[in-house]
């Protein structure tokens, strides 16, 4: 069967795609044994859905859904049923995860895959092109008799027996001129064992599960022999859940003599890393670990159930610095409890230990969190929480969007402060980057001149693309 899978860019259009995305791309894998396969990257704007519905008429089409691309995805697949009325749509991700039946109810929608797609998306495409019946398969949806079926989902147990993913299939030359220079991907970990209360992982990514050392690493020196590979980024939930296996990952990293660097790109546990384990990293090429720190107060901490305490935090910010890692660390604004001067120490907090890239998003409620429920039952809403985190964005990016503004407010944290706090904190931010880089008095003077809109947004551009190296 000719298949192909699409990424829809974005509404907030807040980054420029440097690399391929890691779920397509495992997708692609499982199926190019059995099945044709192209990949459309909407993002890229390199060539039109039109031209490749017309030269490779796929009989089936694959779409990634997250909360920012619907508009865009919609508009896809109605162009695709239009110019091929015998195509089959199919919609995966984690917006379809959260919200299967709405997404599956449109009439341009035929199946949806919740959970993990790499064995039900494979077993769909199979029994379709073999006229098979495919009502019993885990994690489908379909519609029968107007009616929207939805089976539960399971979740890969074994990640060691999954296929690499398939990176030849996409046009890598349209991220970067040098393939070898892309910061590809890699998953060594899905799932978590936690339950933040603003985070959609584990209704998404299930419960926590590891692919071994070895396996990892295979991948690594793989896509160094075959790409040039030089840069990873590991794009874990939670990375460092066994402080053991992190240890085994850079021994062996450094038994095989791989000259390769990586970057913790998401999630990295405070409580879990010391001197000693983060001096291993930096051994093995570890340049970057990303810390979730959400928050510098204790009380907001333990209302989103975040499992580590502030004083953890800078311990594991300042034995990251010491071993000579890069640390970034975001913090939301808004979370249960928070206040404008609870978040005004938050400066405080990223001057004292030294994060080298601090930022602040806006806290987005998803569907099937307690956060909805908190928000729902707290907060006054300025636009309805059903549109919240498809009409707004957590970050700001690289290239800025208006979509990050605050969607709620509370007694003890009204809009306006809200505004204030974030403005400040970006300007701080800003400054104290600038300042960390070029010294106090340059860096200063650069801060000042970035105050003239051009000059601004110069500086801007160049703060993101320090940002982006990383």
């Amino acid at each position: 069967m000719r298949v192909l899978l699409v990424q829809p860019e974005d509404i907030a259009q807040n980054y420029i795609p440097k690399r391929p995305t890691l779920g397509i791309g495992y997708l692609a894998a499982v199926l190019e044994k059995d099945h044709e396969v192209r990949i459309f990257d909407a993002r890229l704007r390199k060539e039109r859905f039109e031209n490749i519905l017309k030269e490779f008429k796929p009989q089936l089409v694959g779409y990634t859904l997250t909360s920012l691309v619907l508009k865009q995805a919609k508009e896809l697949m109605q162009k695709a049923k239009t110019m091929l009325p015998g195509v089959t749509n199919v919609i995966g991700g984690p917006e379809v995860t959260l919200l299967v039946e709405k997404m599956l109810s449109p009439e341009y929608v035929d199946f949806a895959v919740a959970g993990e797609g790499e064995h039900s998306f494979r077993e769909l495409v199979s029994r379709l092109e073999k006229g098979k019946d495919y009502e019993d398969i885990k994690g489908l949806a379909y519609k029968r008799d107007g009616k929207i079926i939805s089976n539960p989902h399971e979740y890969i147990q074994v990640l060691d027996k999954l296929p690499f993913p398939a990176w030849h299939l996409f046009s890598l030359k349209n991220y970067r001129k040098d393939p070898s220079k892309i910061k590809f991907a890699i998953m060594t970990s899905r799932g978590c064992p936690y339950h933040c209360s603003f985070c959609d992982s584990t209704k998404i990514n299930g419960n926590y599960r590891v692919r071994s050392a070895s396996n990892v690493v295979d991948e690594l020196e793989f896509m160094h022999k075959r790409y040039g590979a030089r840069s990873f980024q590991f794009m874990d939930d939670n990375f460092a859940i066994h402080r053991d296996r992190v240890a085994e990952i850079c021994d062996e990293i450094i038994r095989r003599g791989l000259n390769i660097t990586w970057v913790v790109g998401q999630g990295f546990l405070p409580s879990r890393g010391d001197y000693e384990i983060f001096k291993k990293m930096k051994d093995s090429g570890c340049i970057v670990v990303y810390f979730g720190i959400e928050s510098a107060d204790d009380e907001v901490l333990r209302n989103i159930r975040k499992p580590f305490t502030v004083e953890q935090a800078r311990k594991a910010i300042k034995a990251a610095k010491k071993a000579g890692l890069i640390v970034k660390a975001p913090f939301i604004s808004g979370l249960p409890g928070a206040t404008y001067e609870k978040e005004r120490k938050y400066i405080d907090f990223f001057r004292e230990t030294g994060i080298d890239m601090p930022k602040m998003g806006q806290l987005i409620p998803f569907p099937g969190t307690d956060m909805y429920d908190w928000v729902k039952e707290n907060a006054k809403l300025l636009v309805p929480i059903e549109s919240i985190h498809t009409d707004f964005s957590q970050t700001k990016g690289a290239l800025g969007t208006d979509l990050i503004r605050p969607a709620f407010e509370t007694e003890d944290f009204p809009l306006k402060d809200r505004i204030k706090v974030y403005k400040e904190f970006t300007e701080e931010s800003k400054k104290y980057i600038l300042q960390k880089n070029f010294g106090r008095p340059l860096g200063y003077l650069l801060y000042m001149g970035s105050r003239i809109r051009l000059m601004r947004y110069l500086g801007v551009k160049m703060l993101d693309i320090y940002y982006e190296q990383f």
